[in-house]
């Protein structure tokens, strides 16, 4: 069966089998380069994904910092209690003290105006004695 327009079962099983194995390697070939172009998509996505979480730690240690100073730099509740306490104190010891000088001087003014009211009292005597010893 060698007949010019006649293949035999070898050679026809031959070049299907060529065919096949080239649409194989072909595929292939077609399923590497598919294969690379989505292993670059997702080295790229996933580039891009660590530049954002990195943006977002640095934006979380920012926020992380400043808590930090205020932590260090404001004063807690109870040592603001206890300097108010401090300092109510000091005004109560103090308003005390202006009281007790406020009222020292009142009594020192109502003595100098005891004193007064003696002294003319007395000049008021004198003189009704001298006018009656002079009239007499």
């Amino acid at each position: 069966m060698t007949a010019a327009g006649n293949l035999t079962l070898r050679e026809y099983v031959d070049t299907r089998f060529e065919a096949q194995r080239e649409a194989v390697a072909a595929a292939l070939a077609a399923q590497e380069k598919a294969v690379a172009a989505a292993l670059a998509a997702a080295d790229r996505a996933v580039a891009k994904a660590e530049m954002a979480a990195e943006k977002r730690f640095e934006a979380v240690n920012e926020f992380r910092a400043a808590l930090a100073d205020n932590f260090r730099t404001l004063m807690p509740r109870s040592e603001s209690e206890q300097a108010v306490r401090t300092i109510n104190d000091k005004i109560d010891i103090l308003t005390a003290r202006v009281n007790a000088r406020d009222e020292r001087g009142q009594g020192r003014g109502d003595v100098v105006g005891w004193i007064i009211g003696a002294v003319g009292l007395v000049a008021a005597v004198i003189s009704i004695v001298f006018a009656l010893t002079r009239s007499a």
